[in-house]
């Protein structure tokens, strides 16, 4: 057998409480549920940046957003930049990208391309042309009138599934199907915009002046800034305002709107599972299955009020902690779990599956530990977002503002509602110092190594050739060829481990961090 065939399946703000097998009570997600039975679900599933175009980037270059570019939407990432179908189609791989892009310009390496935008905006793209021979218009709402099967994500899977059956076997395939859903508006098509109407949903986690204390630069973020807890929003608002975030505080005036908002965003992921189980039985059923490697996730979630508003943009884990599933059957082990895993480690997944290897990128491989029945590499999550970054590790989540040096911290055992925020407590000074110290370290060892394993390279060609001896010069480009992408989140995971071993069962030994790396 040779190079397996990979399909990517991603939706666009997914929250981890829409799959069942996540362990939400509520979840309605038979086909992801599935999945997970027939391969290995990471529960603690994370994105690179809460916010879509900058997960995005990092899916395609597999590097943090301070090293690609595009710290939050509408920066674009480096155009420099080698990609994953780059390196795939160097490998041999034909390319198939069907749906959302949003990660600047589209690789040139990607032999197929059907790209669409939101569902919100009157494009003129393939969906727009679908849409129109039965009469539809673009620009969607709820409630919806186009029927379930002409919908955004069915019309994506059918596109996907047409690309799959024109692939030869001379060559493996790479298929991304990038569905836009749950994404706003929040409108599911048919059955599924009443699938949740007699399903208890847990009430709203927040608590009143929640806003107020957030940091200068996640109100900035959230067009909260000037924000006056004195003029909430009026009862009367309409659906659509909620999914704007500026002026959408959650308060009992707006309950009954809000309840409606989240059912029929649960019903909309509902629909989006449905969608990924037709994709699944088409590879049973067209005998591709076996050797196709299926790795399924979201960019990001969505607070649903939570915590009092109705975005992305933060650290909490409604925003930060997303499904990861992946699937191979025969090859990978089956109805097992793993903890974590970042979408930086998706594009490396991916290339350890092909047998390609990147030193640049900053992600783990997790299919070649799977595959010899070996835990997760990654053993805590981080994320970045404009001039921000955060640590989660099994214990703590730590996120610091560097502009106005805010900062956050919850006990994720204590506190897994995250209202308590820790940051300032005296009691908790020492963990905070230690996660502080680590995260920093890894964020200022970040080398943009593409760019210097290339001036090196060209740096030592012109220095032979013109038989300069330049003995330091040669010392640093060695030691800086030496040095692989995924080494620094090594580092992190070492100094996570070691915090909360430290704090294991308690908050003891407060008073030293020493034997933590830290001086």
């Amino acid at each position: 057998m040779g190079k397996p065939n990979i399909l990517l399946i991603t939706t666009d703000s997914q929250r981890w409480d829409t799959l069942s097998c996540m362990g939400s009570p509520f979840a309605i997600s038979p086909n992801l549920d599935r999945l997970a039975r027939e391969g290995v679900l990471f529960e603690q599933g994370h994105t690179s940046s809460p916010v879509c175009m900058p997960a995005r980037c990092s899916l395609i270059t597999g590097l943090h957003t301070p090293v690609h570019g595009c710290i939050e939407n509408g920066l674009n990432r480096r155009p420099d930049v080698v990609t994953l179908p780059d390196l795939l189609k160097e490998h041999g791989y034909y390319n198939i990208m069907v749906g959302k892009t949003h990660f600047g310009d589209i690789p040139s390496s990607f032999d197929v391309v059907h790209n669409v935008t939101e569902k919100m905006i009157d494009a003129s793209d393939s969906y727009a042309k679908h849409l129109k021979k039965h009469g539809y218009n673009r620009v969607s709402e709820h409630p919806n009138p186009v029927p379930e099967h002409l919908f955004m994500e069915a019309f994506l899977v059918d596109q996907t599934i047409e690309e799959l059956k024109k692939c030869t076997e001379d060559k493996p395939f790479f298929a991304y199907c990038s569905m836009v859903s749950p994404h706003e508006p929040v409108d599911p098509p048919g059955k599924w915009a009443t699938l949740y109407e007699n399903v208890t949903l847990p009430e709203v986690h927040y608590q009143e002046g929640e806003i107020s204390n957030f940091p200068e630069q996640m109100k900035t973020l959230l067009g909260f800034a000037g924000y006056e807890p004195s003029k909430p929003l009026s009862s009367q608002v309409e659906l659509q305002d909620l999914y704007e975030a500026h002026g959408g505080i959650y308060h009992e005036g707006i309950r009954e709107k809000v309840d409606e908002l989240r059912r029929l965003y649960y019903g909309l992921a509902a629909y989006c599972d449905d969608q990924v189980g037709r994709l699944i039985r088409f590879l049973d059923e067209s005998g591709l299955r076996e050797n196709t490697l299926i790795i399924f996730s979201s960019d990001h979630g969505l607070q649903l009020f939570d915590h009092g508003f109705n975005d992305k943009h933060n650290y909490y884990d409604a925003s930060w902690r997303v499904p990861f599933i992946m699937s191979m059957p025969g090859t990978l082990p089956t109805n097992e779990r793993r903890e974590f895993a970042l979408w930086n480690d998706i594009p490396t997944t991916i290339l350890g599956a092909a047998g390609i290897a990147s030193d640049t990128m900053q992600g783990f491989d997790l299919f070649t530990p799977l595959k010899e029945g070996k835990p997760s590499p990654r053993r805590c999550a981080v994320a970045t977002l404009f001039k921000s970054a955060a640590l989660a590790t099994k214990r703590w989540k730590l996120s610091y503002y560097f502009d106005k040096a805010e900062g956050r911290l919850f006990d994720r055992q204590q506190d897994p509602l995250e209202t308590n925020n820790l940051y300032n407590d005296p009691h908790h000074v020492d963990v905070r110092n230690q996660l502080l110290h680590a995260l920093l370290t890894w964020r200022a060892d970040m080398m943009d190594l593409q760019f210097y394993h290339e001036t090196g390279d060209r740096f030592i060609k012109r220095a032979n050739s013109l038989k300069l001896k330049v003995p330091v010069a040669r010392r640093v480009i060695n030691e800086v060829r030496s040095i692989q992408g995924w080494q620094g989140e090594e580092r992190l995971n070492q100094l996570a481990e070691r915090i909360d071993q430290r704090y294991e069962g308690g908050t003891k030994d407060e008073n030293s961090i020493s034997g933590l790396g830290f001086h």
